[in-house]
């Protein structure tokens, strides 16, 4: 909204006013005067048409037409023209013109109501000129018959004049008024304005950082009582400001020395306060969030979840967050709604907590318990029983006896390979967390045909061809026995879920960007509802055939995480009844140098 001075604003109303009145005032003087002047004229031509009436009456009883003519043209005058109209319409005479010759509109408003008995009047400016012409017509009666009409026409060039010097004159007038009016509305104004003006002034100076200040009144009562009233608040202003700024003090150095990042948000979702310790959880600097939308400082889903839940729904709302750097962390973010004194609420405040550790352990407690204990369950419980059935005396039974123990064998190996998986899955993942993978350019030919090589004795079992399709100039940074053994997962699970004859064929391709690796099989397919969990730990799509098979659930697993540790991801494309492809994207780009303390592979 465009602001303007009181000054300026009340000369202007005044001038409005004065100006709207005069031009109200003088249009209705001018209508009044042309109003009048008309009447005048009506007055005179209606006058000198019922004279004429006594000429005419007689004549248009008899209906000689050429005597009115005559009549007319003896009454010829400059200024006014005389025109008789029989009553069937007919012109008869005329003062300056041929009857005959005269072409009259007989729907004239003044001819039409002549004709049925009234005096006729009507008024209008001549063409081309700024004359005026004004029309009176009179019934001419014989007994109640109306025998004709008698129209008077006058021209009068003295109208527009009168007019324009009405006009003029108001003109004048108006400036006239108007430069009164201004010149008393500024001094008004200014009388007015110039005590608003210290008082704007002396508060520029306050709200600058200056001293405590003192406003002063004018002559006018209300100007006096409107400076006491600054006075008295500027006077409680500063009492409160000082409390304030003690108070703003403390709070800071609370939130300081807290262990836990803290957030404060106004309605709008604007950060109004962020202590150092959620700036250092967050790997922001705290100075730069102050005064800043949510939305334009944090980047992280979660966290603007809950601030706008907490503001949106008046309600404490918790969730976990993972943020991603150097070294990754979870914190548990609690949003809660802020009141004022009257219960409305004014913002939320948003707790940070570093739950890092113990998210951690939890993960390794619940998947130990939930899945290792779940899979050493089946082969532990055989075994006891086959031992159980020994020592009852079967061992006496040789035969049964090495029949037994090779069972026992085949738990024993499968135990072996489950602790054998869970152990290598838990150094990818220590050495994907730690950033400590060893990687180094290695051909990649060479690793896929290693990998090949190891599940050759398998696929020849089933009859079943692999193919290798990959350019012996295909590099790649990697860490050889990772991926070989990632290859081998997806090779070994191509070679289980196919039919016997069957080929698996393993491409490699790679441009600017990344590396894929794909391992392609004509087995079975996967149902479309398995493909999203089908790389998490233990999960099995045909619990029943995956342990007949010998797999210990963790082979997809650790091909995850081994794409993980080399920051690529894995995918999976299947048709049921036609076959899959798993493949490994490597983004080509330096890998991070291996600790010292690395895990081996």
């Amino acid at each position: 909204m465009r602001r303007t001075r009181i000054l300026s604003r009340l000369i202007v109303c005044y001038l409005a006013i004065t100006l709207s009145a005069v031009l109200l005032l003088g249009t209705l003087g001018i209508r009044a005067a042309h109003r009048y002047h008309l009447d005048r004229s009506y007055e005179s031509l209606e006058a000198y048409a019922r004279l004429c009436l006594r000429l005419f009456a007689e004549p248009l009883q008899r209906r000689d037409f050429s005597e009115i003519d005559k009549l007319c043209k003896e009454l010829r005058s400059a200024d006014r023209r005389l025109t008789v109209i029989a009553a069937s319409g007919k012109i008869v005479g005329d003062s300056q013109e041929d009857p005959r010759l005269v072409s009259l509109r007989l729907d004239r408003p003044e001819i039409v109501e002549a004709l049925a008995g009234s005096v006729g009047y009507f008024s209008e400016a001549a063409e081309n000129s700024a004359n005026e012409w004004t029309y009176v017509a009179v019934p001419v009666e014989h007994f109640g018959t109306v025998l004709g009409a008698v129209r008077v026409a006058l021209t009068d060039s003295n109208a527009g004049t009168m007019l324009s010097t009405i006009d003029a004159s108001m003109l004048l007038g108006a400036v006239a008024i108007a430069l009164v009016v201004g010149g008393a509305s500024w001094l008004l104004s200014r009388r007015i304005g110039r005590p608003l003006e210290e008082m704007a002034v002396t508060a520029e100076g306050f709200g600058g950082g200056g001293a405590l200040p003192r406003f002063y009144g004018s002559e006018f009562e209300e100007m006096e009582r409107l400076a006491a009233a600054l006075n008295e608040m500027t006077a409680r202003l500063q009492e409160r400001i000082q409390a304030s700024l003690r108070q703003q003090g403390q709070q800071e150095a609370m939130l300081s020395s807290m262990a836990h990042g803290i957030l404060a948000f106004d309605r709008d979702g604007t950060i109004v306060s962020a202590n150092d310790t959620c700036g250092t959880l967050l790997g922001i600097d705290a100075s730069k969030l102050r005064g800043r939308l949510a939305h334009e400082m944090l980047r992280k889903p979660d966290l603007l979840r809950v601030v706008e839940a907490a503001l949106a729904n008046s309600m404490t709302v918790e969730t976990d967050l993972q943020i991603h750097g150097q070294e990754n962390r979870w914190l548990h973010a609690q949003a809660t709604p802020l009141y004022d004194v009257q219960r409305e609420q004014t913002g939320a405040i948003v707790i940070l907590q570093d739950v890092t550790r113990l998210r951690r352990l939890e993960t390794l407690r619940r998947d130990f318990v939930a899945n290792v204990s779940h899979e050493l369950k089946t082969p532990i419980t055989s075994i006891k029983g086959f031992l159980e059935t020994l020592l009852d005396g079967a061992l006496e039974d040789k035969e049964n006896a090495v029949r037994f123990m090779r069972i026992v064998l085949r738990h024993v190996n499968r135990l072996d390979a489950i602790i054998e998986d869970l152990l290598a899955l838990s150094r990818i993942e220590r050495g994907s967390e730690e950033q400590g993978i060893p990687v180094k350019p290695e051909p990649v030919h060479e690793v896929l045909q290693s990998a090949i090589e190891m599940c050759s004795i398998k696929a020849a079992e089933k009859q079943m061809a692999i193919e290798l399709d990959c350019r012996g100039d295909l590099v790649a940074q990697v860490n050889s026995p990772l991926l070989e053994q990632a290859v081998v997962n997806l090779i070994d699970n191509a070679i289980k879920y196919s039919g016997a004859g069957a080929k698996v064929r393993v491409t490699a391709c790679g441009d600017d960007r990344e590396t894929v690796i794909c391992v392609k099989d004509e087995g079975c397919g996967i149902e479309a509802r398995h493909l999203p969990r089908l790389f998490e730990r233990f999960y099995r799509v045909d619990k029943a055939r995956s342990r007949e098979q010998g797999g210990t659930g963790l082979g997809l697993a650790i091909v995850k995480h081994i794409a993980l540790a080399h920051q690529g991801t894995v995918a999976v494309e299947s048709t049921v009844g036609r076959g899959s492809v798993f493949s490994i994207r490597l983004p080509i780009r330096a890998m991070p140098a291996a600790k010292k303390d690395a895990p081996p592979p």
